[in-house]
């Protein structure tokens, strides 16, 4: 390139090493191309004025380095101490490092001249808000759309909508009633789905911990993806239906209808809910109404939920308890009156010890 080969003379006409030929060369390099001129004109004003030729090299050498250090402090010639011993590397080293400076410099004042034209980036800031466990928030997105964030989860969004597209990453549970804009689609960015709607209120439920990712839709049409680099396969998502994307091989409750499940492709899973049932009694939503609500799961997967909800560690010791299944709800009741509850189903005994709860047979 014309620029590389400029910056390459340049260097060496201010260093002093440059041919005839080379001088000619950039001469006619600057008519072709007057724009670069004005980076030459400005070195040459501040680089340092060659003091007069020395017998011998070494003198010259040393003499010119004194020169340039002399200036640099703002001293004159009769200011200057007697030179110091010949030192003939001191040249090629004041050399070098002009010619890397002035290379510098150029691409410098080259990327300034080619991005100062264009229209500043604003920089979109994020935010970030995180529920702890045992807590719960509520929040207005920018767009008036509301979010409920579960215990232990966490979300991420711009300060403002400005693209085409409302994003937002999710890590936790969350549940979304979004306000209707046809032209900005929201979009929900999780670990292992993407989720897309105009205006519609669903859940999303996708913590680190857990082997699968669900998303529940109660009104409304969602479009949902895998994660992934490249092209994939969208599915439509209609109310009272549950997408759960799994980890590991998803069990079914032995009461659960085999037509109530949708099989689709890379372990992906449509569940039909109940349509009568209110979205203050469903397992996917009920919590945002501060209700537990246990509709067959595992005695693991309640633990998980009940650990999450009274910020607790539970253990389950015995593999056969570990197998037990609950049908519950409850409402503010504390961690001992709901396993005080779950007794009376099933038998366990359990300890608390602080935020530690430890359950046997």
């Amino acid at each position: 390139m014309h620029k590389e080969r400029i910056t390459q003379l340049i260097a060496r006409k201010l260093s002093g090493e440059a041919s005839p030929e080379e001088i000619k060369e950039l001469d006619a390099l600057l008519k072709e191309y007057p724009e670069d001129a004005y980076l030459l004109s400005i070195l040459t004003d501040y680089w340092p004025t060659p003091i007069p030729a020395m017998a011998g090299e070494d003198a010259a050498s040393e003499a010119h380095f004194r020169h340039i250090l002399d200036a640099a402090a703002g001293r004159t010639e009769e200011d200057t101490a007697p030179v110091y011993k010949s030192r003939p590397h001191y040249l090629r080293i004041l050399l070098t490092t002009a010619a890397v400076l002035a290379g510098l410099i150029f691409f410098a004042w080259l990327y300034v001249k080619q991005f100062r034209s264009q229209p500043a980036v604003p920089l979109v800031s994020r935010i970030e808000t995180i529920a702890k466990p045992g807590a719960k928030s509520r929040l207005l997105l920018p767009d008036g759309s509301v979010v409920w964030l579960n215990s232990g989860s966490r979300i991420s969004y711009p300060a403002n909508f400005t693209d085409s597209l409302r994003e937002v990453e999710l890590e936790g549970e969350a549940y979304f009633d979004v306000a209707k804009n046809s032209g900005h689609p929201f979009m929900v960015h999780t670990r292992d789905i993407i989720i897309k709607v105009l205006g519609t209120a669903f859940n999303v439920k996708c913590y680190p911990e857990d082997n699968k990712t669900e998303a529940t839709l109660v009104r409304g049409l969602v479009q949902v993806s895998k994660t992934g680099d490249g092209p994939q396969e969208a599915l439509l998502l209609h109310p009272h239906e549950k997408l759960v994307v799994s980890r590991a091989p998803e069990s079914v409750d032995a009461n659960t209808s085999p037509a109530s499940i949708s099989a689709v492709p890379d372990n992906m899973i449509v569940k039909h809910l109940k349509e009568s049932a209110a979205d203050t009694a469903m397992v996917e939503t009920a919590w945002v109404y501060n209700k537990l609500v246990f509709d067959g799961e595992d005695f693991p997967e309640i633990a998980a939920e009940m650990e999450r909800w009274y910020n607790v560690k539970i253990t389950i010791h015995d593999p056969a308890v570990a197998r037990y299944r609950f049908h519950a709800k409850f409402e503010n009741e504390t961690i001992t009156e709901v396993l005080s509850a779950l007794q009376l189903s099933l038998p366990f005994t359990f300890k608390i010890n602080n935020n530690e709860v430890n359950i046997y047979r």
